[in-house]
């Protein structure tokens, strides 16, 4: 199955779920979280993974762990810019050219050893990102899905047919 077909599968199915805007808004919240630091390409299992643990909709998560696997370049830029604008520090990643995968699980690890390293800016711009971006992604989801939920079902509905 396609990428994009495999997400609107899974929007139809999330659309369709009998759990609440609450569940659902916290499964893609933390479905979302893992894309904020290197995985190792375990993000979409490690979103499954936490939605699980606290009863979330696993659907969600799925969904989005999948929505930004492909904005780790992004997301981690965020990171560093973030980390080096509350530590009043620079780095070497300025651009999205910048960002390289192996590097910033170098810099995780680092920052895990060291307080001063490149690293430990990398990791409290992630952590800083993962607090107010999941508090945004929270109400948002809430919200759409609480207002939008059944007129989205039937315009992708409408999309296969």
């Amino acid at each position: 199955m396609k990428l994009g077909r495999k997400v609107k599968y899974n929007l139809v199915r999330l659309l369709r779920v009998n759990d609440s805007p609450h569940q659902v808004a916290l499964g893609f919240t933390l479905g979302f979280i893992p894309n904020w630091y290197p995985t190792f390409g375990l993000g979409v299992i490690l979103s499954v993974g936490l939605a699980k643990l606290v009863r979330a909709n696993t659907v969600a998560a799925f969904v989005g762990g999948l929505i930004g696997s492909p904005l780790w370049p992004a997301l981690f830029l965020l990171n560093y810019k973030v980390g080096s604008l509350l530590l009043d520090r620079s780095t070497r990643v300025d651009e999205l050219e910048d960002v390289d995968y192996a590097d910033a699980l170098e810099h995780t690890l680092d920052g895990v050893n060291s307080l001063f390293s490149k690293g430990f800016t990398f990791l409290e711009g992630a952590f800083i990102n993962t607090v107010l971006f999941s508090i945004f992604f929270y109400f948002i989801v809430k919200f759409l899905f609480k207002m939008y939920r059944k007129g989205l079902l039937r315009m992708i509905r409408g999309k296969f047919h």
